[in-house]
């Protein structure tokens, strides 16, 4: 397997990188992988393993960082998924003018399946397989879900707060008080009010219902951060693994998703 790093410009003049994994042969599909919030897809396990397996199966690679994330520059602070989404947009067109004859295959993981989700319609003619890893669609209950949970822990920290259970401590109010906060602090950014504002009223979900038999969905199903519930759409094709986590890494658990996942991209494609 052939690895070079490659950057470009997006529409904020941000430089932004991706890392390409190239196979030995020809190239049969290219495959863009999308991390989740505040992660990075040219240094996370799971893409990484994937890009190895796919590149045995003539399957070239793209895992490019979001603006203000792992390798590319840009200040976190302004995230929002319009912003992300025009970065995966500057990331495609760039790859098309390459490959203009084939189609791109696409693997979101968590919050990059919202940032698919948000403006699908309009790559449709680009787009061939879809996985979807753990995809957090429903942003609107998603985002009062998490508030709550961490508002129990510090008002009633006996409390188990779950998704079966969560409506019935949410204080509406104080949410979206807590959207307007232009202070608050993810794990390692600050990030401002316009991402919390923007998504607290929507959710993705319905946006995949026409690419149903496009998509694997893969999710882990005792997922805390993002549960299989929240989901309000069915998936044909799907992988629930038991006993995981939301990052999808764990090493024992690997093999349980990763090998059907690569199946998945070439079969038929």
């Amino acid at each position: 397997m052939k690895t070079k790093l490659t950057e470009f410009t997006n529409s904020w003049w941000d430089t932004l990188r991706w890392i390409i994994s190239l196979p030995e042969s020809e190239i049969a599909w290219w495959v863009i992988c999308l991390s989740g919030f505040e992660r990075s897809a040219t240094t996370e396990k799971k893409f990484k393993t994937l890009a190895d397996r796919m590149s045995e199966k003539m399957l070239a690679t793209l895992r490019f960082d979001f603006s203000g994330l792992g390798l590319s520059d840009g200040d976190f602070r302004f995230t929002t998924i319009e912003k992300q989404w025009q970065d995966l947009l500057s990331a495609i067109e760039k790859l098309w003018q390459e490959i203009w004859n084939s189609k791109i295959n696409i693997v979101a993981h968590s919050l990059g399946a919202c940032v698919l989700a948000s403006q699908i319609e309009k790559i449709k003619d680009k787009i061939g397989k879809i996985i979807l890893i753990a995809p957090a669609l429903n942003q609107k209950e998603l985002l009062r879900y998490r508030f709550t949970t961490g508002q129990m822990k510090k008002l009633r920290p006996e409390l188990v707060i779950t998704w079966q259970n969560y409506k019935t401590y949410l204080n509406e109010l104080d949410f979206l008080k807590d959207c307007e906060k232009t202070d608050k602090m993810s794990k390692a950014n600050y990030i401002n009010s316009s991402y919390f504002l923007t998504n607290k009223d929507i959710d993705f979900s319905s946006n995949f219902k026409d690419f149903n038999s496009q998509v694997l969905h893969i999710h882990w199903d005792k997922d805390i951060a993002v549960p299989s519930e929240s989901l309000n759409i069915n998936f044909t094709n799907k992988i629930i693994v038991e006993n995981w986590d939301h990052d999808m890494e764990r090493p024992d658990q690997f093999d349980k998703w990763i090998d059907e996942a690569v199946k998945f991209l070439i079969k038929n494609n």
